[in-house]
């Protein structure tokens, strides 16, 4: 070996030795978060300052009869704040229906929802008291679409280190403070819930759900997941809900052409772009 070809195995194993250090450091650091730091960091993880996708939604009954609709859907970030719309687009009996979001960062005001259903021609507002409810049909609640209230929960671990599906995850128990138990259980319809977190991504990859009525209990998954334009996203996601051990329902949104930070005007986020079924 020449003096040249020395240089560079030195060369490769410094860079080796110092891309294993980096990720000890980083692993340490990891380790020694709490509960509540992790799920902070979900909930404020980047996944960009606009989206666009296709998501077509399965619905599965107990009898494993489906019903499939196609939605197209916009997300823009104002910072603290986030606006998002969903048009559904097909079968013919609930196209032209629309759903529209703003999520407040500030914790003492609720975020707005809307709904337009065209075979009304009405646009109606989601009360707090009914966000618990069904969204269109499927097994996902509007506050699953939405997103908890960060500051309504006490977290606490369950472990530290489980794999799902090749990777190292957290886990982690979410149940309501006692000072906001009865208007997150009101919000959401559920009792506590235990979540996994991707450790690498800071994304959650599963969960568990304690329903509030019914002695039923939900298990939500997210899978194909994988890095667009540097955002870890998952395009597979699956809500499935049980009664007494047995599946009653499930929802599957998988979500396709996604893009990322693609400009998008403050005008579509609107209750007169609902009524008119497409962007101004």
């Amino acid at each position: 070996m020449n003096s040249n070809e020395k240089k560079r195995v030195k060369n490769i194993a410094a860079l080796f030795a110092l891309a294993v250090i980096a990720f000890t450091v980083v692993g340490a650091q990891a380790q020694e978060l709490t509960a509540e730091e992790i799920m902070r960091n979900v909930d404020e993880r980047y996944d960009g300052d606009t989206s666009i996708a296709n998501s077509t939604m399965v619905l599965i009954d107990r009898r494993d009869r489906q019903r499939v609709r196609q939605l197209r859907n916009y997300s823009k970030d104002y910072g603290e704040d986030t606006r998002s719309l969903s048009f559904f687009e097909s079968p013919a009996d609930i196209s032209g229906t629309s759903y529209l979001n703003y999520d407040w960062d500030e914790e003492e005001q609720d975020d707005d929802s809307w709904l337009y259903l065209p075979a009304l021609q009405q646009v109606k507002r989601i009360a707090s008291s009914d966000r618990s409810d069904s969204f269109m049909g499927s097994d996902f609640t509007y506050s699953d679409i939405n997103g908890l209230e960060f500051a309504w929960y006490d977290y606490t671990f369950i472990n530290e280190s489980e794999m799902v599906d090749g990777h190292d995850c957290w886990v982690i128990e979410v149940v309501p403070k006692p000072e906001f138990k009865e208007k997150a259980e009101d919000s959401t319809g559920n009792l506590k819930s235990h979540v996994w977190i991707r450790k690498d991504a800071f994304l959650m990859v599963k969960s568990q759900i304690w329903v509030k009525r019914g002695n039923r209990i939900k298990y939500f998954t997210a899978s194909d997941i994988e890095q667009i334009d540097g955002i870890w996203t998952a395009k597979r996601l699956q809500m499935v809900t049980t009664r007494n051990d047995r599946r009653e329902h499930a929802s599957i949104l998988q979500l396709s052409d996604i893009v990322y930070n693609q400009p998008i005007d403050d005008d579509v986020f609107s209750t007169d772009t609902m009524q008119r079924g497409s962007l101004p």
